[in-house]
């Protein structure tokens, strides 16, 4: 509940959610109070959306870059949630468009992606927290979104990394992938047993 003008709201409604994973938002609502001019720019019932988060491919190396780097178990989880949340607006433009309402929404839709990494059902639980699990079980579901999902983005010449200067010939050549290859233990494929 809240007052609020109906330029605030408008206002509000342009920004991405920031609970969304990325993904486009809709809510309704209902009036408590309101004049005439707000219920017909708002809808009555109001209806308030937000658009998607565009993806930050940037964002998503370093964040799984610092997870598999990480030598104690907190810095492994911090980096794995982030890892969690920049990883479905990447991958969004190639899976069927979805409209959340609710975090847990967005997870579902995250989890139900048909093109996305083999496990990234279960391992994006995994990496948002929200399932139990070992350090080394954390790990390993970093690193196959991680390889998975710029693997994918490479086989579809995705063009996410077109705002930075040559981050899409990173993607694009395998460099990225190579850069993540290099934070895993021994600087190759992960051999780390679940602890």
């Amino acid at each position: 509940m809240g007052i609020r003008s109906v330029d605030e709201v408008l206002e509000r409604c342009r920004v991405p959610a920031n609970w969304s994973l990325g993904f486009t938002t809709t809510s309704g609502g209902m009036w408590l109070w309101a004049e005439e001019d707000a219920m017909a720019a708002l809808g009555d019932p109001p209806s308030f959306s937000h658009p998607a988060d565009p993806p930050e491919l940037e964002d998503f190396v370093e964040s799984c870059a610092k997870a598999l780097r990480a030598v104690d178990s907190l810095t492994l989880r911090v980096g794995a949630q982030l890892a969690g949340e920049t990883a479905p607006p990447l991958l969004r433009d190639f899976n069927e468009p979805v409209v959340v309402n609710t975090r847990a929404a967005a997870v579902r839709a995250a989890a139900g992606f048909t093109i996305a990494p083999e496990g990234s059902a279960e391992d994006i639980l995994t990496v948002l927290g929200l399932e139990p699990a070992r350090d080394g079980e954390v790990h390993a579901a970093v690193e196959r979104i991680a390889m998975g999902v710029l693997r994918i983005l490479r086989e579809q010449k995705a063009t996410v990394g077109d705002r930075q200067p040559d981050l899409t010939r990173l993607l694009l050549d395998g460099t990225l992938e190579r850069h993540l290859e290099r934070s895993l233990p021994g600087g190759g494929p992960n051999r780390r047993k679940t602890t």
